[in-house]
């Protein structure tokens, strides 16, 4: 990723309409072909576009999907206090920026506090700290399933592993992703997930989920698996940037999760900064990248900077897929 200088000369590269794509060689292309054009530089319509490689007119779209376990209320604090920047840094490589929450456990849901889309879409930083401190406390903090609602019950949560999977799906085909945007995800959590046809509410793998002794089983079924959901990312031309542990928690580790898991703990990286069952990661998938969740939470990796960053790096900048 590039430095902090990289955040001003990008946002003066959109203010001076002067910010041109990139091949994977580094040079630009002859003509930048935008989402909703074909090879041809045509739009789908037939509309044929002038190729101007100097001139990008993105908006940038970013969608935070978040995994709001128990484990990851720093994470929520984090981009509580810091999503004023972010907001300000994306609005500054191109106006009306528009945001999106994905909040995950076992299931999840489409946030739709914001002032756009029927809330789905957020504009400003007002509504995501509402929004932040609003999953913390009522799905973080009780240990329940956003995709539960609020009569949902408490301390359901009976394998580590976490529905990142369909909470990636949603945000890559449920939120309204505008046709000439900079597309990015954002997704934290800390541990890996399971697959469809498999269940995040049967703990012991049986086929049954109505154990109702701690940890308590519940019917959560994993809908997608990773690799339709990597072509949901990839067909939408959606980069996705983690932060995710880096390697398995010690035995004293207090953030360890403590109900069985369905995988090894050395598979906590797979999918995110190691494959998964031989597939590629996701980030590798969709051209962007992973970061060490627990330099996050030490305070040694700025959550904010690190977005702002890669927000800047991806902006008319295609991935290369």
């Amino acid at each position: 990723m590039r430095h902090d200088w990289m955040l001003i000369c990008g946002a003066i590269c959109a203010l001076i309409a002067a910010c041109g794509p990139v091949d994977a060689d580094g040079d630009e292309p002859d003509a930048y072909v935008w989402v909703g054009q074909d090879s041809g530089n045509s739009w789908l319509d037939g509309t044929v576009v002038a190729g101007d490689a100097d001139v990008c007119e993105d908006v940038v779209d970013v969608v935070f999907v978040l995994d709001v376990s128990s484990s990851m209320g720093f994470v929520l604090d984090q981009l509580e206090l810091g999503i004023g920047q972010v907001v300000t840094a994306a609005n500054a490589l191109a106006p009306d920026s528009h945001f999106g929450l994905v909040p995950f456990v076992d299931n999840f849901a489409l946030d739709d506090s914001g002032d756009l889309d029927g809330g789905v879409v957020h504009t400003g930083a007002t509504t995501l700290q509402a929004a932040f401190a609003y999953y913390r406390e009522n799905f973080t903090d009780p240990n329940r399933n956003p995709g539960d609602g609020l009569a949902g019950p408490t301390m359901q949560n009976p394998i580590c592993e976490e529905n990142a999977l369909d909470g990636l799906y949603a945000a890559a085909t449920a939120f309204p992703w505008r046709l000439n945007a900079t597309r990015v995800i954002i997704v934290a959590t800390d541990d890996t997930f399971i697959e469809y046809d498999d269940n995040y509410g049967d703990r012991d793998g049986d086929g049954d989920t109505t154990s109702t002794d701690f940890p308590r089983e519940g019917d959560y079924p994993a809908l997608r698996t990773l690799s339709e959901t990597v072509t949901a990312l990839t067909g939408n031309r959606i980069r996705v940037f983690s932060f995710t542990r880096l390697e398995p928690p010690g035995i004293l580790d207090l953030t360890r999760c403590g109900t069985p898991r369905r995988l090894p703990w050395d598979a906590v990286t797979n999918g995110w900064s190691a494959p998964y069952n031989g597939a590629d990661a996701i980030p590798n998938a969709t051209d962007g990248a992973n970061f060490d969740l627990d330099q996050v939470r030490d305070g040694v990796l700025s959550l904010e900077d690190t977005i702002n960053n890669v927000v800047v790096d991806s902006y008319c900048n295609p991935p290369v897929l």
